[in-house]
Parts: structure tokens; C-alpha cells; sequence
């Protein structure tokens, strides 16, 4: 098997780290500024979790065939405790890489693969708010788009990444407690602050006189944890949660995460959502490379790019033809836990941004096909266009009256 580079999950390339404030209040009110120290860019070739190794048998393999298999390359099933029957199994090994190309020559093996690891890595400049702060819903014309619908509380999008935190003040009144499969439990609770920012983006309370405007003020949002407090998580922990959030109803699954890696049980995940009727939307990457970037770049995925306030494309913004659709990613501004509101950078943030406008094509009862080809096909065509990204600049307007 051909063990390529893990790029960051969630992503911001800078390493500066500024202020964040702690409450709503005005920029004069702001407290002092606090430093976050989360960089944590992974350069590991072929990361993984130590020792461990997913495997797939085929549908027709007997229980004493698989453990005969199982006992040839000296591996042990760690007991699955989490909220999902999965189709694959976890093991302990001694040597990943040896186990894994030996079953892989099995012919009662469908796959193996290591159980990949994934980091998270932001950086926060300073201040808040809609007005003067945030250019996200400005520059995809939402704010007009919002005349037309703001979502349903009926309809859901997973925020399937390091937690959300659910007593946030623009997040509280519509945030559904998902499942934590970092600590399999079901308060999934943010220790990162990357999926309190990224649930921000896509649906904050708005129009409460506090904080920020989310892209789907009405759309409620399902927390589901699969990244830890120093934003890494195992490509088993990421796949069950994708599984989880479609199983659950999820119109819409954000996945601000990923790889350049090839996997098959993530893939699987992904066309599972798909298939369900979730409509997918992934992040493409921080590294600056046209190299794909996965799930983002799988067929039943939307893959987002990044444009700053003046819709130029983000220098750390992975690029290529295979990037759907591109999204503000730059200085961000969103809430972060305990009350707080701060900056971020990164394809990380352009992905919510979709994952907001999929969630209100969704409220117009469309299907996972129909809102893909309506959020493309009214994309408006930028510098970069047909080059960096397939389709342009999302514009949230032209896509509801699709």
C-alpha cells in the first residue's frame, strides 16, 4: 500500500495567533486579547494510530475463517463501544504496515488499510460581528438569499468535527447533542475550538442582537465529535461519525477535515452519506498544492476552496480542477467556545459557508442532487475559475431561485 501525506484536517496556514474576545460586546468592550497556541500542521508521512489497523471482510467470510485470519498476522479486534455498527473492524498489531499488506493478499479481505490519524491546525487574528467584521454572507449575497428562506428548524446540518460547544450564546437555542465517538458519549463538547467556529459559519443564531449572522440562521445544527481537544482524530472515529450523522437524518454533513490520502472505508462513509440523501461538503485542503485532498475530493463529496474578502484566491487554498466550488476562508469571523468570537483562516472555514447555502436549498424540499447542481451551476466566475476551481464564488441568491 502506498502511505501518502496527511495534510491538516481543518487547516489556516498562517502561524499568527491573535485576539479573541470572550463576549458580544462592542470592539471597545473588548476584553484583552488571549493567545491560542493550536498550530499544529501535520508533515508525517502516512500518520496513523500507533499500532492500529482497519480491515473490511468480505460479506461471505465465515466468523472462524476470520479469526484463523486474524491469528495468522497476530492481530486483535479492539471492542467497537461507539453509537455505530460499523462494516469494518479495528485491530491491534505490531507492525501496521506488514499486517496491512498482509491482508490485503488475502482472499477473504475486501480491504485494509492503517487507521489513519487526522490533525486540526487554525490561527485566529481579532474582532467579531457581523456588521464591519464578517464579508462571508455579504460577498455570496446571502443576506439577499435570506429574504427568500433561512432554513427550516426541522432540517439539520452535522457539524462533524472537535465537538461544538452547545451553551454558546449564538449557538444554544438550536444546537441538537449529537455523539462524541473521541469519548463515546453524547456530550460532545468542543475542547478545540474549530467546530464551535465551523457551526458558527454555517448556522449561528442571528438576528438575537449578539455575536454573528450563521449562513442558515433558521437550520438547526447536530454536534458530532471526532476529533480530539488537540484537533486529531482516527479515520475510524471520522468514518463512524459520517455514518452516524446520516443515519440520524442529517440533510446536511460538513466535514472541515481530511487528508491526501487514498481510503477506502472513508469513501465508503462518504457514498454512504451520499446515498442516504445527505448532501456532502468537505473542505480541499491548506497545503497550496493542486494535489487532491480527501473526502473533499471524492465524487459524492462537494469540494470548497478558499477567496479572501476580495474573492482572490487563499495562498494556503489547495486548487485543481477537481475543487467544486470556491468560499470566503479567510479572517473569518465566528464563535469559538466559552461565549467567544475570534478570526480563522482556512479551507476549513470556506466549507461551512456551503454547508450553510446546501442547508437552505434543503429547506426548499430539494434533494442532494438538485441543491449540488443548483449551488455549482449559479457559482459566479471569478479570477481562477475553470483553473483553480472548477465552478466560482458560491452566490447564495442566484441558488435559491434556481
Amino acid at each position: 500500500m502506498k502511505f501518502k501525506k496527511f495534510a491538516s484536517l481543518s487547516l489556516a496556514v498562517s502561524m499568527m495567533v491573535s485576539p479573541v474576545f470572550a463576549d458580544a460586546a462592542s470592539k471597545d468592550e473588548a476584553q484583552k486579547p488571549k493567545k491560542i497556541d493550536n498550530i499544529n500542521v501535520q508533515k508525517e508521512q502516512g500518520a496513523y494510530v500507533k499500532g492500529e489497523v482497519v480491515v473490511k471482510f468480505k460479506d461471505d467470510a465465515k466468523g472462524k475463517s476470520k479469526e484463523k485470519v486474524l491469528k495468522q498476522v497476530g492481530a486483535k479486534v479492539i471492542p467497537d463501544n461507539d453509537a455505530v455498527e460499523s462494516e469494518f473492524k479495528v485491530l491491534k498489531v505490531g507492525n501496521v504496515e506488514a499486517v496491512v499488506k498482509a491482508l490485503n493478499k488475502n482472499p477473504q479481505v475486501e480491504y485494509a488499510e492503517p487507521n489513519y490519524k487526522f490533525e486540526a491546525a487554525t490561527w485566529t487574528p481579532n474582532d467579531t460581528y457581523y456588521q464591519g467584521y464578517q464579508y462571508g454572507p455579504q460577498n455570496t449575497e446571502t443576506n439577499d438569499a435570506w429574504d427568500i428562506t433561512r432554513g427550516s428548524s426541522s432540517q439539520e446540518i452535522a457539524v462533524v468535527d472537535s465537538g461544538v460547544d452547545y451553551n454558546h450564546p449564538d449557538l444554544d437555542g438550536k444546537t441538537i447533542r449529537g455523539y462524541d465517538f473521541v469519548d463515546n458519549d453524547y456530550y460532545p463538547m468542543d475542547e478545540n475550538n474549530h467546530g464551535t467556529h465551523v457551526a458558527g459559519t454555517a448556522a449561528a443564531e442571528t438576528n438575537n442582537s449578539q455575536g454573528i449572522a450563521g449562513m442558515a440562521p433558521n437550520t438547526s445544527i447536530i454536534a458530532v465529535r471526532a476529533l480530539d481537544a488537540n484537533g486529531s482524530g482516527s479515520l475510524a472515529d471520522i468514518a463512524d461519525a459520517i455514518t452516524y450523522s446520516a443515519d440520524v437524518g442529517a440533510e446536511v454533513i460538513n466535514l472541515s477535515l481530511g487528508c491526501d490520502c487514498s481510503t477506502t472505508t472513508l469513501e465508503n462513509a462518504v457514498n454512504y452519506a451520499w446515498n442516504n440523501g445527505s448532501t456532502v461538503v468537505a473542505a480541499a485542503g491548506n497545503d497550496g498544492v493542486s494535489t487532491t485532498f480527501e473526502p473533499a475530493s471524492y465524487e459524492n463529496a462537494i469540494a470548497v476552496g478558499a477567496v479572501d474578502s476580495n474573492n482572490q484566491k487563499a495562498s494556503f487554498s489547495n486548487y485543481g480542477t477537481w475543487v467544486d466550488v470556491t468560499a470566503p476562508g479567510v479572517d473569518i469571523a465566528a464563535t469559538v467556545p466559552n461565549n467567544g468570537y475570534a478570526y480563522m483562516s482556512g479551507t476549513s472555514m470556506a466549507s461551512p459557508h456551503v454547508a450553510g447555502l446546501a442547508a437552505l436549498l434543503a429547506s426548499q424540499g430539494r434533494s442532494n442532487t438538485e441543491i449540488r447542481q443548483a449551488i455549482e451551476q449559479t457559482a459566479d466566475e471569478i479570477n481562477g475559475t475553470g483553473t483553480y476551481f472548477e465552478h466560482g464564488l458560491i452566490n447564495s441568491l442566484e441558488a435559491v431561485q434556481y
